[in-house]
């Protein structure tokens, strides 16, 4: 609530609502949000996603206008932008949250002209891909931006050297994970046999786009010592991405492709999670890494590169097993550790679990965020919206 007693409305503003990153963020957020305290509507200014259907069910309205339509800063549309800008000026919103580098730039363009008094966005990753012009408009727009919100220290350090940010405006919130949905009841057999996996083997897997963000290859070349130590091995990823076919001609070359099985994106994670033995997750970069959090609350014990963001979850030899990223070799030590010691198997699954119920819940997240929310809310009310006032005359420099 804000101070005049009512509801403090937030306009979501996000490239799309696609499975993963900052679909998925958006989703653990309508999910937990208080209600009786916030309002929200969710913006997408390049595309809808398979996630919008999810959205209205929860009674969520979800507006999709497309403000961009292609990779330079000359494909946005001033037409939807301005729509945009009318619609929040119509919401009569507390406050803007964005998402994703095209949605911050539109949605905090659009903020500015409706008059909308509050602007936060968050990070959902490291950023490397930006270029001198993503950090110019970045740091035009970041002046008027009340927080920066990042998902892990690492994320936020580099933050504000990327975008030369007030440290006094950049948050970590770490990411959580809705921890009652990683205990699944699954027939393991039938799920084998429809991924055509054999139930009789042990299953080493990981989730994420086939991105070289993702290191994948690394894990495919570790493939075949962690099958000359346990023949009973069997590989299972999950996830689509344009370096799928080069990862699956990479198994068959090693003459391993038989036991590696590419299943593509999927929406049953838990279950998926549950058919694995081990977890291993090859990333060389990360904002946080979301994938690895599910992996710990569904029990499954990791294997993950030694990279801060990941550190920052995972505690090496307790809550997962921490090896040098980008070497094939330390990730097949690590795996053939875990399957060749069921003491150690047990005890990092167990301490894994139990730090994600202690620190990376979904219901934590969200409620950090929503402190945000409030606090910034309870800094200004004045009325987002006056009547005699046309947009364009909102914008100032």
């Amino acid at each position: 609530m804000n101070e005049s007693g009512r509801k403090i409305r937030i306009a979501q503003v996000i490239t799309g609502l696609v499975l993963g990153g900052g679909g998925q963020v958006m989703l653990t957020i309508a999910r937990n949000l208080d209600r009786t305290r916030f309002e929200m509507d969710i913006y997408c200014v390049i595309g809808g996603g398979e996630l919008v259907p999810e959205f209205e069910r929860m009674g969520y309205r979800v507006r999709i206008l497309p403000a961009y339509a292609g990779e330079t800063l000359l494909r946005y549309r001033p037409g939807q932008v301005l729509q945009l800008a009318r619609e929040l000026r119509a919401g009569n919103y507390d406050l803007v949250h964005t998402h994703l580098f095209q949605a911050d730039v539109i949605g905090r363009v659009a903020a500015r002209l409706a008059g909308v008094p509050r602007m936060i966005k968050s990070l959902h990753n490291m950023g490397a891909w930006k270029q001198r012009h993503h950090l110019l408009v970045d740091r035009c727009l970041s002046g008027r931006t009340e927080r920066v919100l990042c998902c892990s220290d690492e994320l936020r350090d580099s933050a504000i050297r990327q975008e030369k940010l007030d440290p006094r405006r950049v948050v970590t919130i770490y990411h959580g994970v809705d921890v009652a949905r990683f205990n699944p009841n699954i027939d393991r057999a039938a799920y084998c046999r429809e991924l055509g996996l054999d139930p009789s083997r042990r299953i080493v897997g990981t989730i994420g786009r086939p991105i070289p963000e993702k290191g994948q290859e690394h894990l495919v070349d570790a493939m075949p010592a962690i099958l000359a130590a346990h023949p009973d091995t069997q590989f299972l990823v999950v996830g689509e991405g344009p370096l799928r076919s080069a990862l699956e001609r990479r198994a068959a070359d090693k003459g391993i492709g038989p036991l590696v099985r590419f299943v593509g994106a999927r929406a049953d994670i838990p279950e998926m999670l549950a058919l694995m033995d081990v977890f291993v997750f090859p990333s060389l970069r990360e904002g946080l890494g979301i994938a690895v959090l599910e992996a710990m609350a569904a029990g499954v014990p990791i294997v993950a590169s030694d990279i801060r963001p990941l550190s920052e979850i995972a505690v090496h030899d307790r809550t997962g097993l921490l090896v040098e990223a980008a070497n094939p070799d330390a990730l097949s030590e690590g795996v053939n550790r875990l399957l060749a010691d069921r003491h150690l198997w047990t005890r990092l699954r167990t301490a894994a679990s139990e730090s994600v119920n202690e620190q990376f819940t979904e219901t934590r997240m969200v409620r950090a965020t929503e402190a945000v929310y409030q606090e910034l809310c309870l800094k200004s009310e004045r009325p987002v919206r006056q009547a005699e006032q046309g947009v364009a005359q909102n914008w100032t420099m």
